[in-house]
C-alpha cells in the first residue's frame, strides 16, 4: 500500500540517524550538543526521538529537521525522504492536514503577561537601587542607579496599575506603542541577571580550583607547605584547608569580619582582600521513604502487596562562599598570649612521650633495631616498637608515624563486606529487596530455602524469593604499602609541625612519583584521611599532655615567643592568669554556633532566658547548629564567649580540659546549672555508667531505653493509658545513649525537642499496666473482615513544581498572575539551586526575582516559577517520565473513571517484538499478536468534546501530532500506537494502522473494581452495574491540567469543583502562613556583612 511522505520518513529514519547525517556528533550513549541553543556540554538525548534537557526542545525526526533548517513539517519530511532516498507516493494526499494559529485573544494575553512580568522585575530592581544606592551625605554625588530609581519608579507603578485595572483597549494601545521599549528593558534585565554569578556557579568555580590545586599539590615543597597549613587548621575540612593554602599559605588565625569586630575587638585593615572559604547553610525537607522491617531490613508490604511508605524529615546540605581574614590583616586589641611550642630537644620529653602512649591504640615498646629502621607496627602482636638510642625529635616523629599506621593500616580492619542479597521477585519482573548482607551466595540461597516464602497478589502474579549479587555493597581493599607510608609520614609531619617539632630531615621527594597516575578521587581520599587522623591525634595528645603535666606538677608554659594558632585551637593552650576568678558571667544563644553572624544571636541572658530562646528557635530554619554558651567578664585572658551546648550535646570534656575554666567557680556553676535545666541533653564527660533510663517525650509518650549486646533495647508507652505502643532494638552499639534516644525519636516520628528524664521507678508501673491491658485485649479480640475502601484515583495531572501548594492557595494568598506556578520555601531552594528563576510572591499581587538564596530564607510567604520556564526544565521532564513507574495504578484509574476519557499506549522502549511503526498486516504476516505487556501506558486524560468513537480518535490523532499537550513527552501518535476510549461506560481499544484505526479486543482486562463491587452487590441482590468508587466529578486540579494542556474546559464544571473544595474546609497554605507565630524582637547579625558576597 502506498504511503505518504510522513509515514515513509517516520518508519524509516530515526532522529539519531538524521542528526549524524547532518553533521551533529552523537556519543555512544546517545548524547549530543543541542544545536538549538548555545550548548557547550552535551545536553540533548537523541534516539528514535530527541529531547534537550537544556532548552526543552523535543519531538520526532521531522520536528528535529524542521527546527534545524527552519522548515515546515512537510518540507522537512520531503528533505529527509530525498536525503535518505526513500520511496513514497507523492500523489497520496496526507490523511490529515491542520493549521495551527494563535487567536488575537491569545496573542494579547501573552503580550500583556510579558509586559507585566518585565515591568514588575524592573520595579523591584528600582526599589532596591533606591534603598542601596542612596547618598550617605548631602555632599555625596548621587549614583546613576539611584537617579534612575527616583525618576522612573513612580511611572512604573502607574504602568503596573494600568495592567491590573484599566480596560483592554488602553492596554493594547500601550503595548503597541511601547513594544520596542519592553524588548530593550527585558534584554537589559536578562543581561544584569546573567552577569551576576549564582551561589551554585561560584561554588562550582571554587571547587574546580580546589580540584586543580589538589592535582598540582603533590610536589615535595608544595606538599610540605600544605601540611603546615593543615596542622594549623586541623579542624577545617580538606576543601577549606586547600582554599586557605592556595590563597594565603602563611595564614595562622582566621575569622569573619564581624567576628573580629564583635568577639576580638579588632578591625580588618583597609584594602585587605578576604580569604574565600565554604560555609554550610543546610535546610530540612520531608520525603516519602519505604518502611523497612527492623529485623529483615526488607520493605514492609500492606495487605494488597504494596510497599508501605512513611514520611521522614531529612537535612539537605547546602553551602555558600564566605570571606574570612587572617590575624595579620587586622589591627586592634592584642590577642591572649598562647602557649609556647615544643622545639629543639622537646621540653618535658618524658611527659610528651607518655601523652603519645595514652593516645596510641596499642602498647608502645623500645627495642634494638637496625640503623635504617626507626620503628614498626605489628598487626599480629598489636604493638608499636621504636628503635632505641635515637634523638628525642626522631623518637617523637617515629612514634607518631607508627601510631598513624596502627590507627589506619591494621590489616584486620580490612574485611570483605557482604555482597549477596535475597529479593522478592514477581512473575512480572518486579523486584524488592528482602534481606541484605550475605557474605556468600550459598548463605543467601540457604536463607531463601529456609524461608520457603511465596505470595500471589491481586493480579494473580506469583512472588518468590530469589538470590542475586548486590552491586551497591561496598568492598574495602587493602591499601598498597606506598600509600600507607605517604599517609603515615604526612600525619607525622603535620602533628610534629603543630607542636613545633622540626622534622626537616624527613623527605617528601617521593610524593610526586607516588601521586603520578592516581585519580583525583584517590588523592582526595588520602588527603581527607590525613586531615581527619591528624586532627584527632592532635586533640588527643593535647588533652593527655595537659593531664600528665598536672599529675606531675609540671608547668607546660615555657617563656618563649608565642607562635600564632588557628581560630579552632583549643582554649586550653592559653596561658592561665594568676588572678583569682572574679567578675561576672552571662549566657548567649546563637542560631549557628560555628558562624554566629548567619542567624539569630542573643547575649547578656540569664539561664532561664537562654533556655527559652534556644527552644524557640525553629529547627526547620536550619541556618546552622544552634547552641548556648557563656560569656565571662573577669578581666582575664580568658574573658569572652565560650560554647557549652552545641546542638544537643554539652561538651563538658573540653571545658574541664582547660585549667582556668575547671578551677573557675563561675564557669563550673554555669555548666552545672545548664545541665540541670536541660537534662535531655547529652553530656560528654559525665558519668555514663548508668545505661538504663526513662524519658517523657512531648508529655505524651514514655521511652524506656537500656543497653544490650547488639546496641540499645527500647520500649514506647502511651503516657495517658500506659499502654505499650511499640518497641525494638537499635543496632548501633557504637553510639551513646543520648544519640540512641534521638535516633529512636526520629525513627518513630516523635518530637525530640520536648524531651525530659523521669525516675526509673516509673518503669515497673508502666510494665504492669501494659501487661494487664494486653491480657484484656487478648480476651476480647474478635476477627472481622471488611472490604477495603477504594481510594480515589485520578487521571494524569499537570506536573506542578510543588505538590504541597496549588493555584487556589496562591490566589487566596493574594497573587493572581496565571503565568506563575506557586512553590513553598523548601522547593524554592531546590529549584533555585537547580538553576531555575525563582520569584518572591507578594500579597499585593506583585513579584520580585530572587538573586540570592538568602532572599528565600528571609521571605515568609509563597514563591513562584514561570510556567513556561518550568515546562522547559529537566525537573518538569522528570515528573512527566515518573508516570511510567506507575503503570498499574494509572491504568486502574482510567478503568475506574465514571466519565468519558482516553488512554494512549505506545510500544515499550526495549520493543521486545520489534513491532514499532508496524501495521496490522505486517503483524498478521509474521504471526505476532498484540500483547499488553509489550506496551507502556503513556498518557491519560478526560474527553472534553462530544462525538462518536471514530470522531474522537480523529481528534486525538490531530491533537497528538500537531498540538501535543505540554506534559506529553513521547513520540507523536503514529502506527503501532493504541488508543483506549472510555465512553458511555464502555471501554474500547483501537490500533493506529497505516490508514485510520482498527478496533482490537482483549487488549485491556475487565475493570477489577467493577468485578469486586458487583460481587459485593450480588450478595445483597442489588446489582446496578455502576461503579460507585470512581471519581464523580472533575476536580479543580484536573481542570487546571486540561487548561494548561491546551484543551477547552467548562466554566460550570470549574465553578462546581471550586465550590466543592471550599465546602471541604481544607486548611489553605495562606491560613498556614497566617498561623505562623509572630517572632519576638531579636538581635540579628547585619545582612550586608563581609561574609555575605552578593
Amino acid at each position: 500500500m502506498a504511503e505518504n511522505v510522513f509515514e515513509a520518513v517516520k518508519q524509516s529514519v530515526s532522529t539519531r540517524e538524521a542528526a549524524e547525517f547532518y553533521g551533529i556528533k552523537v556519543s555512544r550513549t546517545g548524547m549530543a550538543c543541542c544545536p538549538f541553543h548555545d550548548d557547550k556540554n552535551p545536553s540533548m538525548k537523541v534516539d528514535q526521538r530527541f529531547h534537550c534537557f537544556g532548552c526543552g526542545a523535543d519531538g520526532d525526526v521531522i520536528d528535529f529537521t524542521a527546527k534545524l533548517f527552519d522548515l515546515s513539517p512537510k518540507e522537512a519530511a520531503e528533505k529527509l525522504a530525498q536525503d535518505f532516498g526513500l520511496i513514497y507516493d507523492s500523489q497520496a494526499p496526507p490523511r490529515r492536514r491542520y493549521v495551527r494559529q494563535k487567536t488575537e485573544a491569545q496573542k494579547f494575553r501573552e503580550d500583556r503577561q510579558r509586559c507585566y512580568r518585565v515591568l514588575s522585575d524592573y520595579y523591584y530592581l528600582l526599589k532596591k537601587w533606591e534603598a542601596d544606592r542612596s547618598p550617605r551625605t548631602p555632599e555625596e554625588e548621587p549614583h546613576p542607579r539611584f537617579v534612575e530609581a527616583i525618576q522612573k519608579k513612580t511611572y512604573v507603578e502607574y504602568l503596573l496599575d494600568l495592567f491590573l485595572y484599566e480596560s483592554e483597549e488602553e492596554q493594547k494601545a500601550w503595548i503597541a506603542e511601547h513594544t520596542a521599549e519592553i524588548t530593550h528593558l527585558e534584554r537589559r534585565l536578562k543581561i544584569m541577571a546573567e552577569n551576576k554569578p549564582t551561589n551554585r556557579e561560584r561554588l562550582r568555580e571554587i571547587t574546580d580550583g580546589i580540584e586543580q590545586g589538589i592535582k598540582e599539590l603533590f610536589e615535595s615543597e608544595k606538599y610540605m607547605r600544605y601540611l603546615s597549613v593543615m596542622s594549623r587548621f586541623h579542624r577545617y575540612s580538606v576543601n577549606n584547608t586547600m582554599l586557605i593554602y592556595m590563597q594565603k599559605p602563611d595564614a595562622t588565625l582566621v575569622a569573619g569580619y564581624n567576628k573580629w569586630k564583635d568577639q576580638f575587638e579588632r578591625h580588618v585593615k583597609k584594602g585587605e582582600h578576604g580569604i574565600t572559604i565554604i560555609a554550610p547553610t543546610p535546610y530540612k525537607k520531608k520525603i516519602e521513604e519505604q518502611k523497612l522491617d527492623p529485623d529483615t531490613k526488607a520493605p514492609i508490604l500492606d495487605k494488597d502487596g504494596k510497599i508501605v511508605t512513611e514520611e521522614k524529615e531529612i537535612e539537605i546540605p547546602m553551602f555558600r562562599p564566605v570571606k574570612v581574614f587572617d590575624v595579620s590583616q587586622t589591627d586592634g586589641k592584642p590577642l591572649p598570649e598562647l602557649a609556647s611550642s615544643l622545639s629543639g630537644n622537646v621540653p618535658n620529653y618524658e611527659a610528651f612521650m607518655e601523652a603519645l602512649r595514652r593516645s596510641a591504640p596499642v602498647p608502645i615498646t623500645f627495642e634494638a633495631m637496625a640503623a635504617d629502621t626507626d620503628g614498626y607496627f605489628s598487626a599480629d602482636h598489636q604493638k608499636i616498637a621504636i628503635r632505641q638510642g635515637m634523638s628525642e625529635v626522631q623518637t617523637v616523629s617515629a612514634t607518631v608515624h607508627e601510631i598513624a599506621h596502627s590507627k589506619l593500616h591494621d590489616p584486620k580492619k580490612y574485611e570483605m563486606l557482604p555482597s549477596w542479597k535475597v529479593v522478592q521477585e514477581s512473575e512480572g519482573g518486579t523486584k524488592h529487596d528482602f534481606k541484605l548482607d550475605f557474605a556468600t551466595e550459598k548463605e543467601a540461597e540457604q536463607f531463601a530455602s529456609d524461608m520457603d516464602w511465596r505470595y500471589v497478589d491481586e493480579n494473580q502474579f506469583e512472588w518468590r524469593l530469589a538470590v542475586e549479587e548486590d552491586p551497591t555493597a561496598e568492598k574495602r581493599a587493602i591499601k598498597n604499602r606506598h600509600t600507607e607510608e605517604v599517609e603515615a609520614e604526612s600525619i607525622s609531619y603535620a602533628v610534629c609541625k603543630y607542636f613545633g617539632i622540626e622534622t626537616g630531615e624527613n623527605s617528601f621527594g617521593y610524593i610526586a612519583s607516588w601521586s603520578r597516575g592516581k585519580e583525583l578521587k584517590e588523592l582526595r581520599a588520602s588527603l581527607e584521611t590525613i586531615n581527619k587522623t591528624s586532627g584527632t591525634l592532635i586533640s588527643d595528645i593535647e588533652r593527655h599532655y595537659k593531664e600528665i603535666c598536672k599529675e606531675r606538677g609540671i608547668d607546660p608554659h615555657a617563656k618563649v615567643e608565642p607562635e600564632p594558632a588557628p581560630i579552632e585551637q583549643p582554649e586550653d593552650a592559653i596561658k592561665v592568669s594568676d588572678r583569682l576568678p572574679t567578675g561576672d558571667l552571662t549566657y548567649y544563644v546563637a542560631e549557628c554556633m560555628e558562624f554566629p553572624n548567619l542567624g539569630e544571636y542573643h547575649d547578656n541572658l540569664s539561664l532561664e532566658e537562654a533556655v527559652r530562646i534556644y527552644q524557640e528557635i525553629p529547627a526547620e530554619r536550619m541556618n546552622g547548629i544552634k547552641g548556648i554558651g557563656f560569656e565571662l567578664k573577669d578581666g582575664s585572658d580568658y574573658e569572652g564567649p565560650f560554647p557549652i551546648l552545641t546542638g544537643q550535646t554539652i561538651d563538658l570534656d573540653t571545658i574541664q580540659a582547660i585549667d582556668y575554666y575547671r578551677d573557675n567557680p563561675l564557669v563550673q556553676k554555669a555548666v552545672k546549672e545548664l545541665a540541670a535545666a536541660m537534662p535531655e541533653m547529652e553530656v560528654l564527660g559525665a558519668d555514663a555508667n548508668q545505661q538504663e533510663a526513662l524519658f517523657l517525650i512531648d508529655d505524651a509518650t514514655y521511652l524506656q531505653i537500656q543497653s544490650c549486646d547488639s546496641g540499645w533495647d527500647y520500649t514506647l508507652y502511651d503516657a495517658a493509658s500506659m499502654k505499650e505502643l511499640d518497641g525494638g532494638q537499635l543496632d548501633m552499639p557504637e553510639i551513646s545513649r543520648m544519640k540512641a534516644v534521638l535516633q529512636i525519636c526520629d525513627d518513630n516520628d516523635l518530637d525530640s525537642t520536648s524531651l525530659r528524664r523521669t525516675p526509673l521507678s516509673m518503669v515497673e508501673t508502666l510494665q504492669e499496666a501494659a501487661y494487664e491491658q494486653m491480657q484484656a485485649e487478648a480476651s476480647q479480640m474478635t476477627a472481622s473482615a471488611q472490604l477495603p475502601e477504594a481510594q480515589e484515583q485520578a487521571l494524569d495531572e499537570y506536573p506542578m513544581p510543588d505538590e504541597q501548594v496549588s493555584t487556589p492557595d496562591m490566589q487566596e494568598y493574594g497573587y493572581s498572575y496565571d503565568g506563575m506556578l506557586p512553590v513553598t520555601r523548601e522547593r524554592a531552594l531546590e529549584l533555585d539551586a537547580a538553576g531555575l528563576t525563582v520569584y518572591v510572591l507578594h500579597e499585593d499581587n506583585t513579584e520580585s526575582m530572587v538573586f540570592d538564596p538568602q532572599e528565600i530564607m528571609d521571605h515568609g510567604g509563597l514563591f513562584g516559577v514561570d510556567h513556561e520556564e518550568w515546562e522547559k526544565s529537566p525537573q518538569f521532564h522528570e515528573k512527566v517520565m515518573e508516570r511510567q513507574e506507575h503503570q498499574q495504578e494509572r491504568e486502574q484509574a482510567f478503568l475506574s473513571q465514571n466519565r468519558d476519557c482516553f488512554a494512549i499506549y505506545q510500544v515499550s522502549r526495549d520493543d521486545p517484538q520489534n513491532v514499532r511503526f508496524m501495521n496490522l498486516d505486517w503483524l498478521k504476516s509474521h504471526n505476532i499478536s498484540i500483547d499488553r505487556s509489550n506496551y507502556d501506558l503513556i498518557y491519560t486524560a478526560p474527553l472534553r468534546e462530544s462525538g462518536t468513537v471514530p470522531e474522537q480518535l480523529e481528534k486525538l490523532y490531530q491533537q497528538f501530532n500537531l498540538e501535543k499537550p505540554v506534559d506529553f513527552h513521547s513520540p507523536s501518535m503514529s502506527v503501532s500506537d493504541i488508543v483506549a476510549i472510555r465512553q458511555d461506560g464502555k471501554v474500547s481499544c483501537h490500533y493506529c494502522d497505516s490508514v485510520g484505526f482498527t478496533q482490537i479486543p482483549g487488549f485491556l482486562p475487565e475493570n477489577p473494581l467493577k468485578n469486586a463491587e458487583m460481587m459485593l452487590e450480588d450478595d445483597y441482590g442489588m446489582i446496578d452495574g455502576i461503579i460507585n468508587n470512581g471519581a464523580k466529578e472533575p476536580t479543580v486540579a484536573e481542570l487546571e491540567q486540561q487548561a494548561r494542556s491546551g484543551q477547552p474546559i467548562s466554566l460550570m464544571e470549574l465553578a462546581a469543583a471550586t465550590h466543592q473544595e471550599e465546602r471541604e474546609k481544607k486548611k489553605s497554605v495562606m491560613e498556614q502562613l497566617k498561623g505562623q507565630p509572630k517572632t519576638e524582637h531579636k538581635k540579628t547579625a547585619p545582612k550586608k556583612s563581609a561574609e555575605r558576597e552578593i
